[in-house]
């Protein structure tokens, strides 16, 4: 960050100047809850040095005022939802966001959390099952808004420096051991769409005795069948799916977390990135056993909203983990068809708001960081 200090300036115009200095300005109010500003992710508070009007028989160096805090894009959400930054250096994440190679602004990523399919129009009775109809009308509907799927290392390097996805990208997870809803329901709708999916797999031993579809088939045989067409992405579900809270102790919370890990490598040929909570719960301890074992993304059960770069909408719950990254949000399938609009609508407020302030960022990022960011055109090529 540019030195606010002036150089070489007598004792007394430096008291001078303090004194005749106005007071810093307060911050924005926010505008309308679509395409609204917040201090986020910029410092809360910021000097304003201006040079005095008083005339003076000695000419004084003119220093030039330090520019407020570009606003950061914020929308209606959730009562209690905020949009969490993770990205402490703000040149570093301007850079990323301006990147002409990365993902536009405004990119929007839907995770939605998936059960059980009934057959046909069957009443769901679990709240977190859907039936055929409903499946379709979610597949319709991200056909209709231009939605495209992103695997959970896609997303990864989405959060962590803007990689190009698709404006409209939703990571649909399938949670549990569920091959016959993926082969049946899941696998015709990706090869229709070139999609992907992600499974949320339980590497419990018993996978290796529990009977696959096949002949002679075992499910760890089934699942790594489904695997190889190249439309599934396998992250982790836990162990054994247990649900974690702070009386189990830490032996088995590790057990449950990082001895996932070893059975997913045997079977697909790589370590998983994402830890999917087992109904959703998670403790500190379990954060921690999480990052230990090398897990950079984790999945929650809490419908916040969509994540943008730098960008995760988090509860007052998650956010005081101070994890936002292993604290992801998901959105229900009994709900996702209105989601996917709602997602829609807030990326293309995002990206109108971008348009709008990429002047006051680039003369931010042309003080504070010392560089240029490069023009709209560049960015938004029609």
């Amino acid at each position: 960050m540019l030195s606010l200090r002036p150089k070489l300036l007598p004792l007394l115009a430096v008291l001078a100047l303090a004194a005749c200095a106005p007071a810093p300005a307060a911050p924005p109010e926010p505008p309308s809850p679509t395409g609204t500003a917040s201090a986020t992710p910029f410092p809360p508070t910021w000097a304003t040095a201006q040079p005095s009007a008083t005339p003076s028989p000695t000419a004084l160096p003119t220093l030039a005022a330090t520019l407020p805090p570009p606003p950061a894009f914020s929308t209606r959400l959730h009562a209690g939802v905020q949009p969490v930054a993770y990205i402490s250096d703000h040149c570093e994440y301007l850079a990323q966001r301006w990147d002409p190679r990365g993902a536009l602004p405004g990119s929007v990523v839907a995770p939605i959390m998936f059960h059980s399919i009934l057959p046909g129009n069957t009443a769901p009775t679990d709240p977190s099952a859907i039936n055929e109809v409903m499946f379709e009308q979610l597949v319709r509907q991200a056909q209709r808004l231009g939605y495209e799927t992103i695997t959970v290392p896609q997303l990864l390097d989405f959060i962590e420096s803007n990689a190009k996805i698709p404006p409209r990208s939703m990571i649909l997870i399938l949670d549990d051991r569920r091959p016959g809803t993926a082969e049946d329901h899941f696998l015709p709708v990706l090869e229709e769409n070139g999609w992907m999916a992600t499974l949320a797999w339980i590497a419990h031993p018993d996978s290796a005795q529990r009977s696959g579809r096949l002949p002679g088939e075992k499910l760890w045989d089934w699942i790594v069948r489904l695997h190889d067409t190249g439309y599934f992405d396998v992250q982790s579900h836990g162990l054994r799916h247990i649900y974690l809270n702070s009386s189990i102790p830490i032996d088995e919370v590790r057990e449950e977390i990082a001895d996932s890990i070893p059975p997913l490598v045997e079977h697909f040929g790589y370590a998983p990135v994402a830890y999917i909570w087992p109904g959703g719960n998670y403790t500190r301890a379990g954060l921690e056993v999480a990052r230990e074992a090398g897990f950079e993304l984790g999945f929650t059960v809490y419908s916040r909203g969509p994540i943008q770069f730098n960008w995760i909408p988090q509860g007052e719950e998650e956010r005081s983990y101070g994890e936002p990254l292993l604290l992801l949000p998901r959105f229900w399938d009994t709900a996702a068809v209105f989601n996917l609009e709602q997602t829609a609508q807030i990326g293309d407020a995002a990206q109108q708001f971008a348009r709008e302030n990429h002047a006051a960022e680039a003369a931010w990022y042309r003080q504070h960081c010392g560089g240029e960011l490069p023009p709209l055109e560049d960015i938004f090529k029609e």
